[in-house]
Formats: structure tokens, sequence, C-alpha cells
């Protein structure tokens, strides 16, 4: 298992196809200002490397099968479908808004409840040879392992897995608990804007019910019958909406030095392959 100590791939590891279709996203997304303006600033390092590293074990390919668990409103999907993949998106929304364009771009859909022990029981084994799984592991409510087996089982013989998730054990989380702060995202919310659905009290928004240490993952990963090929720590990238001085500090290049290691990476990236 090799670890990167970078906290971003240097721009001659990136394809240049991978820029190009992310051009093409941002035009799709250009009318969605929380899209363009936070939402994809902070998360494009990261899948900035997510699909570098897939366009290296798979070049793009219609032949190339992928599943992206918990497309959210389907950024990875297209941008994976405009690189020349077969994709499908699967999650727990329906994409009533979204479904006609999943469509028109040749991506597949099917709703999965991601908290059943086998959320993905309809899909044939081997169906796929990637799955990426961007952020989802810390918003599932019961123990992952049932997910990850099932990960495993739809995915092709020495298939590839790219998982991120959230790194808990960073500074700033730590200057957060010694602040009487929880580091968890979207716990305010769980408590002070409960939702009621059916009878039952929810949480009004997607939060992060556990984060996981990198031992954890690897753990996870390996009793569910995959094989951790690398991990690494990234950071995020700056939002337009930040304050300069933050915007500053995530393009100076000794703080994208530090944003490679545990306690200032915010995420983990983890690229696994099924056993």
């Amino acid at each position: 298992m090799s670890q990167s100590a970078s906290g971003a791939p240097s721009l001659s590891l990136v394809p240049a196809d991978v820029e190009g279709a992310i051009t093409a996203l941002l035009e799709e997304f250009r009318e969605n200002e929380w899209f363009i303006y936070e939402y994809w600033p902070e998360f494009a390092p990261q899948v900035r490397v997510m699909l570098a590293d897939i366009m290296t074990c798979y070049p793009p390919s219609r032949r190339v099968r992928l599943l992206d668990v918990g497309c959210f409103n389907g950024y990875i999907s297209f941008l994976l479908a405009r690189l020349g993949y077969q994709v499908t998106g699967t999650d727990a929304c329906d994409l009533a808004d979204r479904r006609a364009l999943f469509e028109t771009a040749g991506i597949g859909f099917f709703f999965s409840n991601l908290n059943e022990p086998d959320p993905f029981e309809s899909v044939a084994d081997a169906s796929f040879e990637v799955v990426v799984m961007g952020q989802i592991i810390e918003h599932i409510l019961n123990h992952p392992l049932g997910l990850m087996r099932s990960v495993a089982r739809v995915l092709s013989p020495d298939g590839v897995l790219i998982l991120t998730t959230p790194n808990p054990a960073t500074v700033m989380n730590a200057v957060r608990l010694l602040l009487g702060r929880l580091s968890l995202w979207g716990t305010r919310e769980f408590m002070e804007m409960p939702k009621f659905d059916q009878g039952r009290i929810t949480s009004y928004g997607d939060i992060h019910y556990r984060e996981y240490l990198t031992s954890e993952v690897c753990h996870l990963l390996t009793t569910a019958g995959f094989r951790v090929e690398q991990t690494r720590y990234l950071g995020t990238g700056s939002g337009q909406r930040e304050s300069l001085v933050k915007r500053w500090l995530k393009h100076n290049p000794l703080v994208n030095q530090l944003t490679g290691t545990r306690l200032f990476g915010s995420s983990h990236y983890f690229l696994a392959r099924r056993q």
C-alpha cells in the first residue's frame, strides 16, 4: 500500500481530457451559483486526483462500466460520461429534476438505500469495472460493512474502488473540540431543526453520522474483500465566497504541502481493488 505526500496532483499528471470535461461541466452548471462558487471549488482538487487515477487504471471507453455511488446531482457522473465511460449513478433521491439530463447524457440511474444490508441486491455480480464513492460513508447511519461488501460484489475481479471521506484526525478538529464545538458536519442542524417525516423525527438535512480514521477505513475495505493500493490525504480548494485570507492560504505552496499530511488534510483518499 502506497501513500502520497502531495495534497493535489501536479498539472502534468492530470490528463488534458479531464480539464476539457471539467470546463463542459461548469458550463452545464453555470446558473447554479451554489455549485459554481462554493461546492465545485471546494472539491475540485479531490475530483482531479480521482479522474486522473481512473484514467490511469482504465483508459476511457464505453466498455468500461462505472458506478457512481451517492451520485447526488450527478456532477461526477457527468464528468466521467463526458470522458467516455459507461456510467450509472445511484442515490436515495429520485433525481426527478435531473432525470432527463441523465438520460440525454447516456447516464443510467437506479434508486438505492445505502443503509440496507445489501443496497445493490438487484444488481448482478461483477457489473462494473470501477466504483466511485465520493464523501459517502460518513453519511451512512448503520455500519458500512454491508454496503462495502455489496460494492465488492458488483465490482469485476480486480475492479477499482475510489473512496473519499473526511479525515477527523486533524489539528482543526482538535481545536474545535477544545473550544467545545463538535467537528461532525451538520450536527447543529440535527439538533436545532428536526424534521417530521411520516410520524418519525429525523434530521432536517444530511449529516455526518460517523467519520473514520485511515486505519478504520483500511480495515473496513480489507474485511469487505478489497486490497488497498493507495491512501493519501487531500485538502480542499477555495470557494469564491471565502475570505481573501482563506483563499490565499489555500493557494500557498507550503499550505498545499501540509494538506497532504494527516494533521492538515481534510479528506482521506483511497484506491483499492477487489480481491
